[in-house]
């Protein structure tokens, strides 16, 4: 009968060096919040040409993706009270350009059912956030993938190779300041540890 072999220790101790002082170039982060975006407008969606012919629509969906996430105009000081101390922030205006697909379901002269994808339509939005974003900071923003984030289809008219729907977007952005420094850290340089075998 094959013995068992229990759990052992690693021991590190051959891993062990002085800490001493290092310089290291890292991405600083100014600040980190979350944003909502929200808006509702009726959009026209193209088909494939003759993809809708014949075709009695019964449901419609919607699925968005941010496409991009850029500042189109130069920040501005605001003065805001946090806390108990007033401090100088920055408006920054971001624009969204955002993407979305209509999926049409339904059934076609035979009395098959289809499902037929439209062809991406952009909505361009834009929204200003007070932010710690000093000169020579770079901000970014990002969909956050989650449950929260929803498309939703309203009313509804198709007219040939075309619908135009009343679409309603949230999206929860990650908005990021970050800036490249260089810091003088205590570290000490890291090595691999060794492999562990099971049996």
């Amino acid at each position: 009968m094959k013995e068992r072999i229990g759990s052992m220790p690693i021991n590190l101790e051959q891993f062990a060096q002085q800490f001493d002082p290092e310089c290291i170039q890292v991405c600083k982060v100014y600040d980190w919040t979350t944003h909502v975006v929200q808006l509702a407008q009726d959009i026209t969606f193209t088909f494939p040409s003759g993809s809708l012919d014949g075709v009695t629509v019964s449901q419609v969906n919607c699925s968005i993706t941010l496409l991009e996430c850029a500042e189109d105009a130069p920040r501005r000081d605001i003065e805001c009270t946090v806390g108990n101390q007033i401090v100088t922030l920055q408006a920054v205006t971001l624009s969204k350009t955002i993407q979305v697909v209509l999926e049409v379901t339904g059934t076609n002269a035979t009395g098959a059912q289809v499902t037929v994808v439209s062809n991406p339509a952009l909505i361009t939005t834009s929204e200003e956030v007070i932010l710690c974003a000093p000169e020579g900071t770079t901000v970014c923003c990002n969909a956050v993938q989650n449950t929260f984030n929803s498309c939703r289809v309203g009313a509804f008219t198709q007219s040939g190779n075309s619908i135009t729907a009343n679409i309603s977007i949230r999206i929860c952005q990650s908005i990021v300041v970050t800036f490249e420094v260089i810091l003088e850290v205590a570290a000490r340089f890291c090595q691999p540890r060794p492999e562990i075998i099971c049996e």
